[in-house]
């Protein structure tokens, strides 16, 4: 246990959790109030915003699991920036407008003025058990990789992640959960860079992009399927056009349905501001993802060069391959000298934070707003409203890291949040370009249209991981959307619009 680290590692961990408490708890005293606490008082600056999507975005996710795609298949991935690029266009034209103009507090409290109660309560649900889901499998990563990393046991390395999560979120509001992923952006992408350097001065840069060319990992697009007949052009989620496509249709969902992402959004001065930082953090993603594929290309190298059968190694079909998804942790653990592991370790820990903290404050707004407040009479409501939202940042916290918990045995890291999300994020979607893009929709079948939509893809969900049927997964959240929108349009054309 900690046999590997040194007094500089501990150093440059310690001073890391210095600073992010520290900007937490100094962010805690401008919360006057629960409305400062959800969205800043709509004053934050839009590059710090940039900084704070660009910081949620990546996550554990890419920090620990894009580094196992490129170990072990390509940079097919990066397919899905182009998609992603083009859907954050997309909402800054198509829905933040709408939101600003709404003066919501949350995006399904505009739902509620736009349709009605019922909607905006099937909306919240749907998004904290999807955000549950999602945030707990990136809490989940990250306690992994620490684990390997340190030695210890999964168990106390989550419940580390979760407390420190839980301290300067619950003192700073989406404040502190701003600042503190400004901070965390900085550490992962330097981390990655600093990674990238010390492998290429031990096996050379050429030997990269050797051993990368003849083993077609820096392949990008793909124009035709690896399959025969027609059914491969339809269900290879690598295929260029699908790739594109899930790009697209997910991160419209992400950026215009998750409060998680939507909410730092809101907190920019004005319109054009909020823009800016969304279209920008398009530009800025494509990058740090092609970033950590390369790390994962250049371990492989590495361990092209230096072969180490103590490598992780998992059973599939009764072969044993080297588990990718836990090479990253183990070279940082293993391979690299004082301080440099120091700087890599607090990459992780930064990683997760980005993720946790900002879940828990959008959850935490979002019961507060869309359901204690609704659902609670005026007259029950003796607590002030911001220790109620605190309230419900603990309570997320501990319900994120039981969730984790559950998951620890999971792998495919990289695409598992992916699949998570298809089921529910397609029925958020439909609903929200409902309200946006027509005049129709009514509130009673708003979350009739959610539920079927959400039931359709768990159910397809189902059948293709058991193999019944033979249709690629990407395509769920295409097929929830689709059905969401076109069941709501036609239930009847009942409209609310207050704002």
């Amino acid at each position: 246990m900690f046999a590997n680290l040194t007094w500089i590692d501990g150093l440059i961990v310690l001073l890391y959790f210095g600073a992010v408490l520290s900007i937490g708890f100094y962010q805690s005293r401008k919360s006057g109030d629960s409305e400062d606490f959800i969205t800043g008082s709509r004053q934050m600056p839009w590059l710090a915003v940039l900084g704070s999507l660009v910081a949620t975005e990546v996550s554990a996710a890419t920090f620990l699991g894009t580094p196992g795609a490129g170990f072990s298949e390509n940079m097919n991935y990066l397919q899905m920036g182009v998609g992603s690029f083009l859907a954050r266009i997309f909402i800054a034209f198509f829905f933040i407008g709408a939101f600003y103009a709404a003066e919501s507090l949350t995006i399904y409290d505009f739902l509620a003025k736009r349709f009605g109660n019922q909607t905006r309560y099937a909306a919240s649900a749907f998004f904290i058990i999807t955000r549950l889901l999602a945030s707990a499998a990136r809490l989940m990563i990250a306690a992994t990789g620490l684990s390997l990393i340190l030695g210890l046991p999964f168990i106390w390395c989550l419940a580390a992640f979760t407390i420190i999560a839980i301290a300067y979120t619950g003192s700073g509001g989406i404040r502190g959960v701003i600042w503190t992923d400004v901070l965390q952006a900085f550490v992962f992408i330097g981390s990655g860079l600093v990674l990238i350097a010390f492998i290429v001065h031990s096996i050379g840069w050429q030997t990269i992009v050797d051993i990368g060319n003849a083993k077609d990992r820096f392949e990008i697009f793909r124009f035709t399927p690896e399959g025969e007949g027609v059914g491969s052009w339809l269900n290879d989620p690598k295929l260029f056009y699908i790739a594109v496509l899930f790009g697209f249709i997910s991160t419209t969902a992400a950026f215009g349905t998750d409060q998680d992402l939507t909410q730092r959004m809101l907190t920019c001065k004005d319109v054009k501001s909020s823009r800016r930082s969304v279209i920008l953090s398009g530009v800025i993603s494509i990058p740090i993802a092609a970033l950590f594929l390369f790390v994962g290309i250049a371990l492989f190298a590495y361990y092209q060069v230096n072969v180490d059968p103590t490598l992780p190694q998992q059973v599939v079909d009764g072969v044993s391959t080297i588990k990718a998804d836990k090479v990253f942790p183990w070279f940082i653990a293993n391979e690299l000298p004082a301080g440099l592991r120091g700087l890599l370790l607090v990459g992780v820990l930064a990683a997760a934070m980005s993720s946790l903290d900002s879940a828990m404050g959008a959850l935490s707004s979002s019961a507060l707003v869309d359901l204690y407040r609704p659902l609670v009479p005026k007259s029950a409501q003796t607590i002030p409203d911001i220790w109620i939202s605190r309230g419900f940042v603990v309570l997320f916290g501990l319900i994120l890291s039981s969730v984790a918990w559950a998951l620890k045995d999971a792998s495919g890291f990289l695409w598992l949040s992916f699949q998570i999300v298809s089921v529910t994020y397609g029925a958020l979607l439909g609903i929200f370009l409902l309200g946006l893009l027509t005049k129709r929709g009514s509130d009673e079948g708003n979350w009739i249209a959610m539920l079927s939509g959400a039931l359709l893809s768990a159910t397809l969900l189902t059948l293709i991981k058991i193999d019944i049927i033979p249709l690629g997964w990407t395509w769920l959240i295409v097929i929830g959307t689709a059905w969401t929108f076109c069941f709501g349009y036609c239930y009847k054309a009942g409209v609310k619009n207050t704002y």
